[in-house]
C-alpha cells in the first residue's frame, strides 16, 4: 500500500508547473527543402506550423547551404549572384497549402503570396507566373 502523503500545498504543484512553462524554449527551425529545375521548395515540418514567422532565417540557411554545395561565396566573389538568384521559391505550410516566396536580389525575404493550392504541380505552374 502506498503511504506517500498527498500534497498539502497545492501552490507547490502550481509553482512547479509555472516554472516548467517559463523554461520552455522555442524549438529549432524544422523544415525540408530541395530544388526542382527552376523552383526551390521549402516545407514546414514544425509541429506548431510557425515556420513562416521564421522565413528570413530559413532563406538565409538555404542560401548558405547552396553556397556550401557550390563552393563559392557571393559575398566575396564580386562577379557572382546570390545563390537563390534565378530560382522561384515555393513554401508549403503545415496545412499543406503552397505559397510563393518573394526574395530581394540580395537574397533577403520580402514576403509570400498565398497560391491557395495543395497540389505541387499546379503550385509549380502558378509560382512561375508570379512577378518579383
Amino acid at each position: 500500500m502506498n503511504t506517500t502523503p498527498t500534497s498539502t500545498t497545492p501552490s507547490t504543484d502550481t509553482a512547479s508547473f509555472m516554472a516548467a512553462l517559463l523554461s520552455v524554449r522555442p524549438s529549432a527551425i524544422q523544415f525540408d527543402w530541395g530544388t526542382d529545375n527552376l523552383v526551390l521548395w521549402i516545407e514546414d515540418l514544425s509541429p506548431t506550423g510557425t515556420l513562416l514567422d521564421q522565413m528570413a532565417e530559413v532563406i538565409d540557411r538555404v542560401g548558405f547551404a547552396i553556397e556550401l554545395h557550390t563552393g563559392w561565396d557571393h559575398r566575396t566573389d564580386a562577379g557572382t549572384y546570390h545563390p537563390l538568384f534565378g530560382y522561384r521559391l515555393l513554401f508549403r505550410d503545415a496545412t499543406g497549402l503552397w505559397h510563393g516566396v518573394r526574395v530581394s536580389p540580395a537574397g533577403r525575404f520580402v514576403g509570400t503570396t498565398p497560391l491557395q493550392e495543395m497540389d505541387y504541380e499546379i503550385a509549380y505552374d502558378k509560382v512561375m507566373w508570379l512577378e518579383d
